[in-house]
């Protein structure tokens, strides 16, 4: 449904704008005329081209006292964003990120911009304002460094262009300099690269590894995304209509191959146990029983129970059957799950095995190998090695030895 459209000024308000504006300014034309906002007045009378010497205060901020101390706590110790702040407290992410970055200001050690009585910039505060601008620092580090809200930034960021243009300098560098943070404004198709890696069924990091778009803009684009699909009622791969994942991804490094999931089922069900056969397979713990419940649940549906896992005890054969299940390196399991989904599970497992045999013969060839007079020298300096003194015997070493005297011959 549209949303409501305000009546056209009438020509009377006009008049009553001409008049009252020059002399009281925005709020005495707020107070003659009570059926239009402080915005709408402003917006009308800069059409009108209507000025007036009379400078109003600075607007307040919207979070005050205790709600503002909570809203720092939840930001600095729980690592909140403006916007769940913002809903927290019933007001806008940008309120809400104007009120705890300028509070923060000169908690954090900065000097605030300079101002006059009425909470205006002063010509003082401006120049340190154009300073950062010429420096290309982000909106949000501003706000923190001088304690002024996005809008006034903004505002200035526009104007100094302007100014610059018509002057013919140089222009003003990018906020943060070209770095696609997650306050910086995005291309239409940059947007669309974005929207059709999701539809792909990437995830976050994915996508954000993939087109340099910060994690956090990913995530608003692709919450607007699911909104319109649910419109439609589509919804992402791997995902409810509401977004929420209900499967891995397989870009997902907690994606379990389904190949690898019916060979632990074959194995749990000709006896082996669980955690061995996980092991070999590139499987988690955690996971590899949580698929031996599913199986046990449905040969339970079926009248049937799970085979006992067939233990070898404590022997030899028991031990080599163990040590050559743990092939896999910790720390490679996720990596070892992409490299099965690319080339399977004997090429992956066999390409692991060529890197661990390689880097063990780099091991031995590094060890076997006489070091430089600077690699000696470097060895010493790390702490892996120490200077000491060459033995020098005190006499001379005779050219026979004393073998004749244990033989009798002496």
């Amino acid at each position: 449904m549209p949303a409501r459209r305000a009546p056209a000024w009438t020509s009377q308000e006009i008049a009553i704008l001409r008049d009252v504006y020059p002399a009281e300014g925005i709020n005495g034309a707020a107070d003659a005329l009570p059926d239009r906002s402080w915005h709408a007045i402003a917006v009308m009378a800069s059409r009108l081209a209507i000025r007036s010497p009379v400078q109003t205060d600075a607007p307040k901020s919207a979070l005050n006292g205790a709600e503002l101390e909570e809203a720092i706590r939840l930001r600095e110790q729980l690592g909140w964003s403006f916007a769940r702040i913002g809903a927290q407290f019933g007001v806008s992410e940008s309120a809400a990120g104007n009120a705890v970055l300028i509070a923060l200001c000169p908690r954090k050690g900065y000097v605030p911009a300079q101002r006059d009585a009425k909470g205006r910039l002063t010509q003082e505060g401006l120049e340190r304002l154009r300073l950062m601008l010429r420096q290309g620092l982000k909106a949000i580090d501003i706000q923190l460094q001088l304690g002024l809200s996005a809008s006034r930034i903004a505002e200035e960021r526009r104007r100094y262009r302007a100014d610059l243009k018509a002057r013919g300098k140089a222009p003003l560098p990018q906020p943060g300099n070209g770095l696609v943070y997650s306050g910086a404004r995005l291309a239409k198709s940059m947007k669309a690269q974005v929207e059709d890696l999701l539809m792909q069924g990437f995830g976050a990091k994915i996508v954000t590894k993939r087109t340099g778009v910060s994690n956090t803009s990913v995530g608003r684009i692709r919450n607007r995304l699911v909104k319109r699909l649910r419109r439609k009622g589509e919804m992402l791969p791997g995902c409810d209509l509401y977004g929420r994942r209900v499967g891995a991804a397989k870009t997902s490094t907690h994606y379990i191959p389904p190949e690898s999931v019916a060979a632990l089922r074959a194995r749990i069900l000709a006896g082996e146990p669980v955690s061995r056969a996980a092991a070999d397979l590139g499987i988690g713990g955690s996971s590899a029983f949580k698929i031996r419940d599913t199986l046990a649940a449905e040969l339970q549906a079926q009248g049937r129970a799970l085979p006992k896992p067939i233990r070898l005890g404590r022997g030899k054969q028991a031990r080599d059957l163990a040590a050559s299940a743990r092939w896999l390196p910790d720390g490679q399991i996720h990596r070892f799950r992409q490299l099965q989904i690319e080339h399977g599970y004997a090429a992956a497992k066999q390409m692991i095995l060529d890197e661990i045999a390689a880097a063990k013969a780099e091991q031995v060839a590094q060890a076997n190998r006489k070091l430089t007079f600077e690699e000696q020298l470097a060895a010493v300096r790390a702490g892996k090695a120490s200077l000491t003194n060459t033995f020098k015997p005190s006499r001379v070493v005779p050219d026979v030895t004393l073998g004749g005297v244990a033989t009798g011959m002496l």
